[in-house]
């Protein structure tokens, strides 16, 4: 006789204000999937609990009986948009139900539990995305809920989420909020959550670029030119706050110095900003600015940087074939300007574009115009990039030779080294480090990867982090750390989702689906390589599509269907 499974039963409730009735019913639908497919195996049922399941009683305020809901979950749910609340006077100190529901569940996370238990409510705070010229003319209601949002950066206690960050149709913005609830409670069943006293991530924007706004905001001073100087002022005000991890409070004053301003050197500050946090809408918005302003057709400078940085936007967001446009015009603009230093920027842009497509000599071309250049130059630090790809180059053809691979990864290095550029010294030990995995050296590979996520991580590096925790993936692959090699995975593919970047997020569906075949998971194995071939059937990567391809074709003829 099969004995029975005990299931463990959380209770999840969701607070929100009246902007997300969608969201609210979609919560529901979400709880009700988990437990017809995912919380069977994971011996786990949730219960979601909130206002529409809570039953009137006589004679006592409703909010007293929601409360009561609030006191007994063990995952609390707040989704914010615009609105902060209804004003009530029965909430005080608070000034709506959500803030009062959200801090009896905080009161009660920290309060100190008995040893070896973890804090109780676990909670889950998401955002929905708003845009910055929506920041910057906040009313009452959306003035609260961003200083609610700075509120909860300044504590490093509670972690929170944007989601549905971009202009996709509803439908689009409806699916982000539910894969993020989705992952969230199957990690909080699994213990898989991430640590609340990670640390934070910090944004370093260019050095040339902060500067050239210090230059702006003084001529602006000297000119008393208040207008354009306030907005200067407050961009100086954002770059230091990003450098310091503080990215709510930078985003709300960017979107202020973004504000009505046609001051290129804001624009183009707030772009670094926004395109590093994988905000890429915003990002493209004032590209687009800076285009108007520029000339969308004059050949100056200005237009130039526009049209190479749209490319490397179209880029991230897998549009290969708007990529290089955008990298050609760029390129031409400045070869008529005789910008040698823009030209070999391009060049090495259109590399990277023909990389990604499979075609390794047209890539390799490129990166040798770049390098040509930057000798020419004497530009180190692009020599130094330019040697880095080329390498890149060799090791997908297999050339790990100290003539090949290798030696541009060490060249690349040895500059970066001299010229104290910790970002390029990540790449170059990453890179060294997937040489040494494949010609079997795994503890010298896993140490050159751990030295490159350690800078990765100091620099607030997002998308060096994901790359780092794929190769460590790929190290304990060979190990034969299962859990070890999916934990990374996960990592990496965690941060390409919040980076919107589909080549990164294919790859790890890709590595993750082997991960699942391997534990007889042929369902799971299917469902992630489905997701890794759409992707590189969106992006325009036929190689990485016909092998995806292959590896469905492996897979049994019966649907996927785990074995009995």
């Amino acid at each position: 006789m099969t004995p029975m499974v005990t299931q463990r039963v959380v209770k999840v409730f969701i607070a929100s204000p009246g902007d997300l009735a969608v969201e609210r019913r979609a919560f529901k639908e979400v709880i009700d999937e988990l437990n017809e497919g995912f919380g069977d195996g994971a011996g786990v049922k949730f219960e979601a609990i909130g206002w529409e399941d809570t039953l009137a009683t006589t004679g006592r305020r409703s909010q007293e009986v929601i409360n009561q809901e609030v006191d007994r979950a063990d995952v609390f749910i707040l989704a914010m948009h615009r609105r902060w609340g209804q004003e009530v006077p029965d909430a005080k100190p608070y000034s709506s139900y959500t803030e009062e529901e959200f801090h009896r569940a905080y009161d009660r996370w920290k309060k100190d539990s008995p040893p070896g238990q973890e804090r109780s409510p676990e909670i889950f705070v998401f955002f929905k995305h708003i845009d910055a010229a929506s920041m910057a003319d906040a009313g009452p209601q959306l003035q609260k809920v961003l200083d609610f949002r700075k509120s909860l950066e300044e504590t490093q206690q509670v972690l929170y989420k944007v989601f549905a960050e971009g202009k996709e149709a509803a439908s689009l913005n409806l699916k982000t909020f539910v894969e993020l609830l989705d992952r969230h409670l199957r990690a909080f069943a699994k213990g898989d959550l991430p640590k609340a006293d990670a640390p934070l991530d910090k944004v370093l924007l260019p050095l040339a670029v902060i500067e050239e706004v210090k230059k702006a905001k003084a001529e602006a001073e000297a000119a008393n030119a208040r207008a354009e100087r306030l907005a200067l002022d407050f961009a100086e005000q954002a770059a230091k706050a990003a450098l310091d991890g503080r990215i709510e409070e930078a985003r709300q004053a960017f979107a202020k110095a973004l504000d009505g301003t046609t001051n290129l050197n804001v624009l183009c500050l707030g772009f670094e900003f926004f395109n590093r946090i994988g905000d890429l809408d915003e990002a493209e918005r004032l590209l687009r600015r800076c285009l108007a302003i520029s000339g969308p057709e004059v050949q100056t400078a200005d237009t130039a940087a526009a049209y190479g940085n749209l490319g490397i936007v179209l880029f991230t967001r897998g549009d290969l074939d708007g990529a290089e446009a955008m990298h050609r015009k760029s390129l031409e603009i400045n070869e008529k300007l005789g910008r040698l230093e823009g030209m070999a920027n391009q060049y090495c842009n259109l590399g990277i574009v023909l990389k990604t497509r499979g075609d390794l000599d047209g890539a390799e071309a490129m990166f040798r115009k770049s390098l040509a250049i930057s000798e020419k130059l004497g530009r180190p630090e692009g020599m130094a990039s330019d040697y880095g790809n080329l390498g890149s180059v060799l090791l997908t053809r297999g050339d790990l030779d100290l003539d090949g691979a290798e030696a541009m990864f060490r060249k690349s290095l040895a500059i970066n080294e001299k010229l104290g550029r910790p970002e390029g010294m990540a790449s170059d030990y990453g890179n060294l480090g997937i040489v040494l995995a494949k010609r079997g050296d795994l503890d010298g590979a896993e140490e050159m990867h751990r030295k490159s996520l350690a800078i990765e991580e100091k620099l607030g590096r997002l998308e060096g982090m994901a790359s780092d925790y794929c190769n460590l993936g790929i190290v304990l692959a060979k190990r034969g750390d299962l859990d070890g090699e999916e934990a990374m995975y996960r990592k990496s593919l965690a941060i390409e989702e919040k980076l919107g970047r589909p080549e990164g997020m294919a790859n790890q569906y890709c590595n993750l689906g082997i991960v699942l075949k391997t534990r007889g998971d042929l369902a799971g194995a299917r469902e992630h390589w489905r997701k890794a071939k759409s992707l590189y059937e969106k992006i325009g990567m036929p190689h990485m599509v016909k092998k995806v391809q292959s590896l469905l074709d492996d897979l049994p003829p019966n649907g996927g269907a785990n074995p009995e």
